[in-house]
């Protein structure tokens, strides 16, 4: 560790650069990679990377630009996947304005629907909430609006002077769960708060879809009255950034939405007509036999022409009567997201392809993205780009999904900070979760490796499983007690109260790759002793796959690895880092698939820690542990 210092100094151009950490002390690792961000940031270049968790990648690259920031008078958007990881960002903002006593403003953005005070719009889905809320302001209804903002000269002034008092109070930044609240005391829209408080700040902390979705960034940035060519990006856990746009830039409807839609209709007393069982008779006609089949854009005019109408008549007609549903129910309309779907589906200026597809008695049609780039490859418009993850790897993938100009775009991996000693790689030979492989059998052999484990570790397991399918199979024959089930579309709450159990009674976490609690959780107190990674997490070779697959072949020459294997291995590291999170941190990891032994798989594992194959995993973590205790 180097010695405690007011500021970090840096040497560019021959002159002194101070670099405004908020610690007293550094990393050695730490200190190379706020120097590499920020010599990115002052040659507006981008850089990607691969940094381990506990490298304090957070306050390094905020720290970097930050500093770079109070000279050039640039913004700075810090995006995150998640809400709840924009604390760790205020909270570096707001240490390094403490230590250094700095004049500087970061602001925790969330969307309008996450933080409205209108009881009557709260529980609205996204599209009605939209909808409404728009509405609501255009007609001059919305008091909070109104008060936040003002709707006549006199009402602006009035805005404006509540608004004053608000900045005296927030210093360098607060939460906005504390906008919120200040702004239900004061009657005032917590949304119009946090956007003039965007336009007065030196950090925006926001969510990917501020930027990375066009229709909203244009929005956004005209708001904010902020320049991209005038900002630094940062984009934390990047690995997530492709899949993110792609799901948010994709859309889907089925028979349930029509028969949502015929409801809706009916009540407002407007025929609607037997679409839903017409829309059942059209594709299970195109179907025949198939589960799933790729759809042209023209297929849907052929299945709207036979009610007399165009898509673009059917798509005006629904969001009149979505509209008008809304008005009088203040319920989420089904017409609005048909409405939506069929504008997305005449889109021609996207990759994507049309599918659609059985499941069970219903069908369904969506229209996938398959190339992020287009909204992705704005971060080149940037001042500088920072894309940061523990498992971005590996970089050049990344750098060509997302079109970043190679000519200005830096690739850095940096290593683990943690001792090697206190980490081992185990290989379960002779298992595997290969579909040719996977039978009763082989479940009931998983399922006692997990048992002999969980036996021998002294303290919490958490098992990542590659599918929630796989998970049902082996966990029916495993023995151990307070097991921690994870079940598909959980609620927040419930997630929280599983943790809780866990880390209470030091059980066996079961969850899935890929997955709320494979990523983004941090198990900070050490509660995680061993990790089992059950199987490697590879897509469903359906038809949206390998579409990716062979648009990723056309476009690098790498679609088997860019589309299908790589994306599944950074969920198998993603989970495995669960249980490290600090230095002192001592952690056994399992790999139960032989597959991990092998080159294509294993250059994920670090090879500076110890990596062994063995036939039975449960010995080799009960050695590990019972030398930890001899070290101890």
């Amino acid at each position: 560790m180097d010695h405690p210092t007011q500021y970090i100094k840096i040497t560019r151009e021959k002159r002194i650069v101070p670099l405004y950490f908020r610690h007293d002390s550094v990393r050695p690792s730490q200190r190379e990679l706020m120097d590499d961000i920020y010599s990115a940031i002052s040659t507006h270049n981008n850089i990607l990377i691969n940094a381990p968790t506990g490298l304090g990648k957070t306050d390094a690259a905020l720290t970097a630009a930050i500093s770079h920031s109070i000279e050039n008078d640039s913004t700075i958007f810090f995006l995150t996947p998640k809400i709840s990881q924009h604390k760790i960002a205020l909270d570096v903002v707001n240490g390094i304005a403490a230590k250094h006593n700095l004049k500087i403003r970061g602001v925790d953005l969330v969307g309008r629907s996450h933080c409205c005070i209108d009881t009557n719009l709260i529980e609205l889905d996204g599209e009605s909430f939209h909808q409404s809320c728009t509405k609501k302001r255009r007609d001059e209804h919305c008091n909070y609006y109104g008060n936040a903002r003002g709707y006549s000269k006199i009402e602006e002034a009035r805005a404006e002077s509540r608004f004053k008092v608000v900045v005296e109070q927030y210093g360098s930044g607060k939460s906005h769960h504390e906008l919120i609240s200040m702004g239900a005391k004061s009657q005032c829209c917590p949304y119009e708060w946090l956007l003039k408080l965007s336009e007065i700040s030196n950090v925006v902390i926001a969510d990917y879809y501020h930027l990375m979705i066009p229709s909203i960034r244009d929005v956004f940035l005209m708001k904010i009255k902020k320049r991209l060519e005038n900002s630094i990006i940062i984009i934390d856990e990047a690995h997530n950034l492709a899949a993110r746009v792609r799901d948010s830039l994709s859309s889907s409807i089925g028979s349930g939405t029509f028969r949502r839609m015929e409801k809706e209709m009916h009540y407002l007393q407007m025929e609607s007509g037997p679409i839903e069982e017409e829309f059942a008779k059209w594709a299970s006609r195109l179907l025949g036999k198939e589960e799933r089949m790729l759809l042209l854009e023209k297929d849907l005019d052929v299945f709207f022409d036979q009610f007399g109408f165009t898509v673009d008549e059917i798509t005006e007609k629904l969001e009149e009567v979505g509209t008008t549903f809304i008005e009088k129910t203040n319920k989420k309309s089904a017409s609005l997201k048909i409405a939506n779907f069929l504008m997305g589906w005449k889109n021609k200026k996207d990759e994507s392809i049309r599918v659609l597809k059985r499941k069970g008695e219903f069908y369904y049609i969506s229209k996938r993205l398959l190339d992020p780039s287009p909204a992705t490859q704005i971060l080149n418009s940037s001042q500088s780009a920072v894309l940061m993850s523990g498992t971005l790897l590996p970089l050049e993938m990344h750098k060509d999904i997302l079109g970043l100009d190679p000519a200005r775009t830096m690739l850095k991996t940096y290593p683990s900070p943690f001792n090697p000693d206190h980490v081992s790689n185990i290989i379960c030979d002779k298992i595997t979760t290969r579909y040719s492989k996977r039978d009763e059998d082989e479940y009931r052999k998983m399922a006692q490796k997990i048992d002999g484990i969980v036996k021998v570790t002294p303290g919490g397991v958490a098992v990542f499983f590659c599918s929630y399918k796989v998970m049902e199979s082996v966990l029916r024959y495993v023995q151990s007690s307070d097991l921690v089930i994870q079940q598909a579309e959980q609620k927040p709450h419930e997630i929280r109260k599983m943790l809780r159990d866990f880390k209470q009674n030091s059980g066996v976490l079961c969850a899935v790759q890929g997955g709320s609690l494979a990523e983004g959780v941090d198990f900070s107190e050490g509660e995680i002793k061993s990790c089992i990674i059950v199987g490697v997490a590879l897509e469903e070779l359906d038809l949206e796959t390998r579409s990716l697959i062979e648009y990723y072949d056309e476009k690098f020459g790498k679609g088997w690895d860019y589309g299908y294997l790589y994306p599944a291995l950074m969920r198998a590291l993603q989970a495995a880092g669960r249980g490290r999170r600090k230095e002192s941190d001592r952690l056994a990891i399992v790999y139960l698939d032989e597959r991990f032994k092998w080159n294509k798989y294993n250059w994920i594992l670090n090879k500076k820690e110890r990596i062994i194959i063995s036939e039975n995993p449960e010995e080799e973590v009960k050695r590990f542990w019972a030398n930890e205790r001899t070290r101890s």
